[in-house]
């Protein structure tokens, strides 16, 4: 089948036809999970959770373009993959230092 702008059309197999006046459609959609492009240092920030300052050990940058704060978890483990911005009690992130 080939996927026209205007319709489906059947192709022989093995066939070479000349598409001129149509766009062929190649694009295919994923439901894939947002991937880590990069690990940023979290100097000078911390995530303010239930009032208290958490400190942030990095940011993930994701190949969505969107970043997220990690931080040290309750086992003392640090995962990338955990957005502290999903904690309970989340409020936001503010810079601890003279790095303004």
């Amino acid at each position: 089948m080939l996927n026209t702008t205007s319709t489906l059309r059947e192709i022989p197999k093995g066939s070479r036809e000349h598409v001129s006046e149509h766009v062929i459609n190649t694009s295919a959609i994923y439901d894939e999970e947002a991937e880590i492009l990069a690990v940023l240092p979290g100097t000078g920030w911390c995530a303010s959770v239930n009032g208290e300052a958490v400190p942030l050990v990095a940011f993930a940058a994701l190949d969505t373009g969107k970043m997220y704060g990690a931080v040290i978890g309750p086992d003392g483990l640090i995962d990338l993959t955990a957005n502290v911005e999903e904690t309970p009690g989340f409020r936001g992130y503010e810079q601890t230092n003279e790095l303004r």
